[in-house]
C-alpha cells in the first residue's frame, strides 16, 4: 500500500511540473524531467545542481515551475532528511524549510495569483506542520529565537485565506513563549495578548503581566491582571499577583481593597485571609493581623505559618506594650500594662506550642518557631525542638 501511494505521488509530481510547458524547447524540458526523478529516487544533491542551474537562467527563472520544483526538492529533502536523520538532506540548503516556502511563494508570484495556490495547498499544510515541529526542537534546545521564527512562519502559512485554517491557539502560545524566553518582550506581548483576548488561561494572563512588567509598562500589566480577575472569576493566583503588584509599590490600600473584594466573593479561601493578615502584620496593625489569621485558620486549620504569625502578632504586642510601660511613672497603669503584655506572651507561646505540634517540615518556619521561643526565654521548650 506504501508502495502503492508513493508511486502516485510521484506521478502527480512529473504531471504537476510539466503542466503547461509546450513553450519548453527539448533541452529544457528535459531538465524538468531530470530534476522530477532524481527527487522521486532520492537523489537531493544532483538534483539541487539542475534546479541552481535553472534559478540562474534568466528564462528559466522567470517560469513559475522553476521555483515550484525548487520548493518541492527542499521540502522533499527536509522530510525525507529528518524521518532518516540524515543530514545531508534536511541540510541541502542553509535554513531548508524557509528556502522552501519563499521558493512557493516566488512561485505563486510569478504565476499571479489565483492560479497556483490550490496545487501548492497540500505542500504549504505539510509546510506548517514542518515548520511547527521545527519550532518545537529549537526550543527544547534552548534556541528560542530561532523557535519563535519558526512559529511565526508556521502562522504565516495558516493565515492565508486559500488555506481556510482555524487559529490554532496552541501555536499561538508556542510562539509567545519562544518569544518570552528570548527576551522579545514585544512579540511576547503581541501573542499572548491575543490569546489573553480568548480567555485562553490564568497561565497566559500570568505571562502577559510578566510580559509588560519587562518592558516597564506597569500600567498595561495592572490592566491585564484586573481583566484577568473578572474573566476568571477571582482566581487566586491572579488575585495574588495583583496584591503583589501593590504591595511591591507600597500600595496597602489599593492590596487591601482587592483581597477584601475577594474575600466578598469567595470567603473560603484561605489564602486571601491570611495575605492579608501579612499586610497588616508589615503595617504592625497587629490585632487586625490577627483577625485576619484566624479567618485563615478557620478554613486551613493544618498551616503552621498561619499559627506562628499568630503567635508572632502577639509577641510584637506584648513588646509594644511593654515599651508604653516605660515611659509611664504611675505605679499602678506600669503594673496593668505588664499584665497586658504577659498576657499578649502567653497568647503568643500558645500559638508557638500549636504550630510545633503540628511538626512543621519546612525548615524556615522551624528556625523561626525555635527563634521566637529564644525571645521568650522558653528553655524548656528551646531544649527539646533542639534535641
Amino acid at each position: 500500500m506504501l508502495y502503492q501511494n508513493m508511486k502516485r505521488t510521484l506521478l502527480f509530481l512529473s504531471v504537476a511540473i510539466l503542466a503547461g510547458c509546450t513553450t519548453l524547447t527539448p533541452l529544457q524540458r528535459s531538465k524538468f524531467l531530470t530534476v522530477s526523478h532524481l527527487i522521486e529516487t532520492a537523489k537531493f544533491s544532483d538534483a539541487k545542481g539542475l534546479v541552481e542551474e535553472m534559478i540562474e537562467d534568466e528564462e528559466m527563472a522567470s517560469w513559475p515551475r522553476t521555483w515550484y520544483l525548487r520548493g518541492v526538492l527542499a521540502q522533499d529533502a527536509y522530510r525525507s532528511g529528518i524521518s532518516a536523520n540524515d543530514r545531508r538532506r534536511f541540510e541541502l540548503y542553509p535554513d531548508q524549510l524557509y528556502v522552501a516556502y519563499e521558493s512557493f511563494e516566488k512561485a505563486i508570484e510569478l504565476a499571479g495569483r489565483g492560479r497556483m495556490e490550490s496545487q501548492l495547498k497540500p505542500r504549504y499544510v505539510l509546510l506548517a506542520n514542518d515548520f511547527q515541529r521545527l519550532g518545537e526542537r529549537q526550543f527544547n534546545g534552548k534556541n528560542y529565537k530561532e523557535a519563535l521564527r519558526a512559529f511565526e512562519k508556521a502562522m504565516t502559512i495558516m493565515e492565508k485565506p486559500h488555506l481556510s485554517f482555524e487559529q490554532d491557539t496552541s501555536l499561538l502560545y508556542n510562539a509567545g513563549m519562544s518569544a518570552f524566553e528570548a527576551g522579545l518582550f514585544d512579540k511576547a506581548v503581541k501573542h499572548f495578548g491575543e490569546l489573553h483576548n480568548y480567555a485562553f488561561s490564568t497561565n497566559v494572563t500570568h505571562l502577559l503581566y510578566k510580559s509588560y512588567l519587562a518592558k516597564d509598562n506597569s500600567h498595561e500589566a495592572q490592566r491585564v491582571l484586573i481583566q484577568g480577575i473578572e474573566q476568571y472569576e477571582d482566581n487566586e493566583e491572579l488575585v495574588l499577583l495583583l496584591v503583589d503588584y501593590f504591595t511591591d509599590n507600597e500600595d496597602f490600600d489599593q492590596a487591601l481593597e482587592v483581597l477584601q473584594q475577594a474575600i466578598i466573593n469567595d470567603p473560603s479561601k484561605a489564602r486571601f485571609h491570611y495575605t492579608a493578615g501579612l499586610i497588616y502584620q508589615r503595617l504592625e496593625e497587629y490585632e487586625k493581623a490577627i483577625l485576619s489569621y484566624f479567618d485563615a485558620n478557620e478554613h486551613q486549620p493544618d498551616d503552621p505559618m498561619t499559627h506562628l504569625n499568630i503567635a508572632t502578632s502577639y509577641y510584637n504586642i506584648g513588646v509594644e506594650i511593654e515599651e508604653e510601660s516605660r515611659r509611664l511613672s504611675n505605679i499602678q497603669a506600669v503594673q496593668q500594662k505588664r499584665a497586658q503584655s504577659e498576657a499578649a506572651f502567653e497568647a503568643a507561646i500558645t500559638w508557638l506550642d500549636k504550630a510545633q505540634e503540628l511538626q512543621p517540615q519546612d525548615q524556615v518556619v522551624f528556625a523561626r518557631i525555635l527563634d521566637l521561643y529564644r525571645q521568650l526565654r522558653l528553655h524548656d521548650r528551646i531544649r527539646n525542638m533542639e534535641n
